[in-house]
């Protein structure tokens, strides 16, 4: 993720150069909450144009009118401005390398500050497994009932500091795109773990988090409260690891 202001035009001899992000983690900060903003502007108005506005929001071009099937569009760059013509197919070449913004993705990007709150570690490194949990939990519970004051429980966990009253339709976006991201990127690191079950396309978190402290503690209770504290990726690195371990007894099984 980048953090400092990008100049993404340019302009030589006339024409416009514009250097586009090509995956979320080439966004600036800036970049990131322009994009978020464009997301929930789209999805409370139904609009698909999620990639133009965006491309827009980054380049800074402005459509001043459009006429004879093609559009006049001003770029700016620094104080300098240039007006030219665009047609539609060219737009829509320009609109390739932002197609990346449709898709979640697995590498974890988020703001660095949300309501003037920190954020923890994109990648959750040294979060805890009982944090883990209360994140997990929470999101799915946001998915069976899409409440929106459940996005702001999770975000008080990502952004600590006490509760949020409300967050803004782009927060939203941002957290809830953080949790897609941080779930793909441990579902890639953690394949045995996160295998879905067999006849399912998806894994049954739920189902999975009543075994996970189990398995980590070997039914002793007495070591519950300490396996909440590990860091979580060294809990899911062993639980990847017995899941691996079940998985060979299996094969052994059906072999003998």
């Amino acid at each position: 993720m980048r953090t400092k202001k990008m100049t993404r035009v340019s302009f030589s001899d006339g024409e416009v150069r514009i250097s586009l992000p090509r995956c979320w983690e080439e966004l600036t900060q800036s970049e990131l909450a322009a994009v978020y903003r464009v997301k929930a502007a789209c999805s409370e108005t139904g609009s698909e144009s999620v990639t133009a506005l965006a491309f827009a929001a980054i380049s800074g071009m402005k459509v001043l009118f459009r006429r004879d099937g093609r559009f006049a569009c001003r770029f700016r760059s620094g104080r300098r401005r240039v007006d030219i013509w665009v047609s539609p197919d060219l737009l829509a070449e320009q609109l390739d390398p932002l197609e990346f913004i449709n898709e979640p993705g697995a590498v974890p990007v988020r703001l660095d500050r949300m309501q003037g709150r920190d954020a923890i570690d994109a990648r959750l490194l040294g979060v805890t497994f009982g944090s883990y949990l209360r994140l997990e939990n929470l999101y799915q519970g946001f998915l069976a009932s899409r409440d929106a004051g459940v996005l702001a429980e999770i975000a008080a966990l990502l952004y600590p500091g006490g509760g949020f009253d409300r967050l803004e339709g782009y927060e939203q976006v941002n957290v809830l795109n953080w949790m897609v991201q941080v779930k793909n990127m441990f579902a890639a690191e953690f394949r045995n773990f996160f295998r879905p079950a067999a006849g399912s396309s998806e894994v049954s978190m739920l189902d999975v988090m009543n075994c996970e402290i189990r398995a980590l503690t070997g039914g002793d209770v007495t070591k519950e409260d300490m396996i909440l504290e590990i860091e979580c990726r060294r809990a899911l690195t062993e639980l990847d690891f017995l899941a691996r371990e079940a998985e060979e007894r299996k094969r052994d099984l059906k072999r003998s």
